[in-house]
């Protein structure tokens, strides 16, 4: 009797405990995937359309990467710490949390990750990605995915997931605008090859910048001494639609690129919500992805 009484004790210990298990989404048994994740690196925006931009790119990593976890860092400090002051901790309608991309990694290995693809979504190669490339990565595997103008074919191609925005060139001249750099000039070699190439293939189109070469100033001259433009259309060549966009292209202040032009002008939005665009990091991201399958 007292034989039966201590199996049967032994059952119902065993069924309590698959119970609470179960009661407790088998928190105990939970394993983090060997997937690699995905760590997107941006500059970041305080602006609600550039955050719509980065949740335009962030759903299509999701989508092409349905198996692996996707997260993000920010390589711009002060708009971290603005957001955090105005009591904005996540991004997105999934709740991403808003990381520096100094504390990223360090983020990542605490939820038990390994094999780590960071994307860099930047346009040039400049000090953003020299920071990611720098933060340290130790207990980790990381492999990385470079910014768009990284890859010399990205000249062109940049310009083809473009095209379709591109204005009528019988009236209207097409500006690409960039940010550039002032205090490092070598930066702004990709930029002045967009110039070129825009220019030597397609009809009153080029690219100008807010900061370095190739000057606005170069651009104005030639627009307004065409009679036959009579209108613009801006090229938002940055990935998200923010402060510079709002202001030093389209903003009401004479100094603006469209108030110096004096003509009826549109610009598009920010890159990281074309789809095109967006197949150029991404189809980076599935050669780098696929590294760690082999």
């Amino acid at each position: 009797m007292n034989r039966r009484i201590l199996v049967s004790a032994v059952i119902a210990i065993a069924v309590m405990g698959m119970i609470a298990g179960c009661a407790t989404g088998g928190a105990s048994f939970e394993k983090v995937s060997d997937n690699p994740v995905i760590l997107i690196a941006a500059f970041g925006s305080s602006y609600e359309t550039g955050q719509k931009n980065l949740e335009d790119f962030d759903s299509a990593v999701r989508g092409a990467f349905p198996d692996s976890d996707v997260y993000w860092g920010f390589t711009a400090s002060f708009i971290v710490n603005k957001l955090e002051k105005q009591g904005v901790t996540t991004l997105f309608d999934r709740q991403v949390p808003i990381i520096k991309i100094g504390d990223a990694f360090n983020y990542l290995k605490d939820k038990g990750h390994e094999n780590v693809v960071v994307i860099n979504f930047l346009n040039m190669v400049g000090a953003e990605y020299r920071e990611v490339l720098d933060t340290p990565t130790s207990g980790l595997n990381v492999k990385y995915v470079h910014p768009l103008l990284y890859y010399p074919e990205n000249i062109q191609n940049a310009v083809l997931a473009l095209v379709p925005q591109f204005g009528d060139p019988v009236d209207t001249a097409t500006i690409f605008c960039a940010h550039g750099n002032e205090k490092e000039l070598q930066f702004n070699a990709e930029l002045i090859q967009i110039d070129n190439y825009l220019r030597e293939n397609y009809d009153n189109t080029y690219l100008a910048v807010m900061e370095g070469t190739p000057e606005f100033s170069r651009v104005k001259e030639e627009v307004l001494s065409n009679p036959d433009i009579r209108k613009v259309q801006f090229i938002a060549f940055m990935l998200t639609f923010g402060d510079h966009m709002s202001n030093d292209v389209m903003g009401d202040e004479e100094d603006s690129f469209k108030m110096q032009l004096g003509l009826p002008a549109e610009i598009t939005d920010g890159m990281a919500s074309n789809p095109a665009m967006q197949k150029l990091f991404i189809d980076r991201a599935r050669i780098v992805y696929s590294q760690f399958m082999e």
